[in-house]
């Protein structure tokens, strides 16, 4: 009996011992993730939904990230590799479980036609070119490539002359905005472009016209809503007079009080009839 009571005690110590020991080895790690969730928690708040499959090379570049993480990241883009969960994402190489769970994702794939051209530059070249470098070396060459402004991303924007980091980063908000760009004249309405606009662009800058992919007519109530060139009391117009009297044509809808503020014009390169 008494030997049995005294292994108890014993057995006590040593767990106090062993407790005690993995406080004072685990408070480190503890508090240097806490720094870490308060560190990604600020970041985040700064950012929206991040649509993981449409990143371009500059953005993946710039997350809170290790190196792997970005390389393995930018090589799955680089190829077109479809990340399709938070799981698939967990799984690259290198990634911080936090960075993943307190985020926002969009896994949607890329459409064929929406796949950007990441060129055959190697990882090294992505991460450490300055878009300075880009334009010296474009500049040494003599002559610059032309840059389809739907395809390009952030490395193919800065290698232009005039056009850095800020200024890319505004390009592409633009074109997220419409969904694509339908003419070059149509950075004009990036104001910081439009004071400095360089004519160089106008032959260095191409688009290759698409057809639009919404319809006056077809189009549902919530597609037209989301059309970032309409809004809610134009949609409910077009909505309720093609209930109420048929088709609605732009030679009409240009008459509308609701579209009298309203480059008709413009719109009709996204939306038919």
């Amino acid at each position: 009996m008494h030997q049995a009571k005294a292994q108890i005690i014993r057995t006590f110590q040593l767990f106090i011992v062993a407790a005690f020991a993995a406080t004072i080895w685990l408070w480190p790690a503890a508090e240097a993730r806490e720094a870490r969730l308060g560190f990604l928690c600020m970041w985040w708040s700064t950012h929206g939904t991040m649509e993981v499959n449409r990143l371009d090379s500059a953005t993946i570049w710039t997350l809170p990230l290790q190196e792997a993480a970005k390389k393995s990241w930018w090589y799955r883009c680089k190829k077109n590799w479809t990340i399709s969960d938070l799981a698939s994402l967990k799984a690259l190489p290198g990634m911080d479980t936090l960075f993943v769970t307190t985020g926002n994702f969009d896994f949607t794939p890329l459409l064929q036609r929406e796949k950007q051209e990441w060129g055959s530059g190697s990882w090294e070249d992505a991460k450490s070119s300055t878009w300075q470098k880009d334009k010296f070396d474009n500049n040494a060459k003599g002559a610059l490539e032309r840059i389809d402004l739907n395809e390009a991303d952030s490395m193919a924007l800065i290698a232009a002359p005039g056009i850095g980091p800020w200024s890319a980063r505004a390009i592409l908000r633009e074109r997220a905005r419409w969904g694509y760009f339908s003419a070059v004249a149509q950075l004009k309405n990036i104001h910081s472009l439009n004071e400095r606009w360089q004519s160089e662009w106008d032959s260095l800058f191409f688009i290759i016209p698409r057809p639009p992919q919404l319809n006056l007519n077809t189009s549902t109530f919530a597609d037209l809503n989301d059309f970032s060139g309409f809004r809610f009391h134009q949609v409910k117009k077009i909505v309720f007079y093609r209930e109420q009297f048929g088709p609605v044509s732009w030679r009409e809808l240009v008459q509308w009080e609701e579209f009298s503020d309203v480059d008709t014009t413009f719109l009709q390169h996204y939306v038919s009839e």
